[in-house]
């Protein structure tokens, strides 16, 4: 009898992870597939429930996948773009939970032969296309930080001399990386912008500490080439 019942146990046991491995076949074969260079309209909630993967079905961001380089005499300016499959972003505070193919973004500064900067190696994508053209996106200047930007005292209690943007913060430029013709060598065009964040009373990003020096850190409208 104890054999019977240790088996009967065993068969339920079976029967029970049979039917769970079933239902996370079902879950996965139920994720509907979309072309991340597609204009079809998808529901409102369509990245809030994991059921949706924005794939790179034309494979278009095999374009920019490389490391490309921009030279101005002793300095060099590289950036590696590396392409990244069914990354899942996932954030509960924000009810994001979408699977998606994009870019991630690298870069490192030379002077001579001498790296002087390389920035963290990110393993999930911030740039994306539409047409295999142009990649949109943003990415984290290292070295530069916003400034506090405190309420005017005219505007008057309660908001006066309180912060109005926090400083202390990495710039998070907006980016566009474009192919451009140019005979049989590869290139692309690297422009960054920043969304505007002066009330009229000062900006986080126009920091004292860098008076005189460019906005960014890195060069900004130039033509990067392709390294074999």
């Amino acid at each position: 009898m104890p054999i019977i019942k240790t088996i009967i146990k065993m068969n339920k046991l079976s029967i029970f992870f049979t039917a769970f491995l079933l239902n996370i076949a079902v879950i996965i074969n139920a994720q509907t597939v979309v072309d991340i260079s597609s204009s079809t309209p998808l529901p409102s909630d369509y990245n809030e429930n994991g059921l949706y993967y924005e794939k790179d079905i034309h494979n278009y961001l095999d374009n920019f996948v490389g490391v490309w380089e921009y030279v101005n005499g002793k300095e060099k300016f590289q950036i590696t773009l590396t392409k990244i499959v069914k990354h899942h972003l996932y954030s509960p505070k924000v009810k994001l939970n979408v699977y998606e193919d994009g870019i991630a973004f690298q870069y490192k500064k030379y002077k001579g032969s001498l790296l002087i900067y390389s920035s963290p190696i990110m393993s999930k994508p911030t740039f994306r296309t539409y047409d295999g053209n142009k990649l949109d996106g943003t990415f984290i200047d290292y070295e530069r930080v916003t400034q506090e930007v405190r309420w005017p005292h005219y505007v008057g209690p309660p908001m006066a001399g309180t912060i109005y943007k926090q400083g202390g913060e990495y710039f998070h430029p907006d980016c566009t990386i474009e192919k451009v013709s140019s005979g049989l060598v590869s290139q692309i065009k690297f422009h960054l912008y920043l969304w505007p964040m002066n009330a009229g009373f000062g900006s986080p990003y126009d920091n004292p500490i860098y008076a005189g020096q460019p906005r960014f850190s890195i060069p900004n409208d130039v033509i990067l080439t392709k390294v074999p």
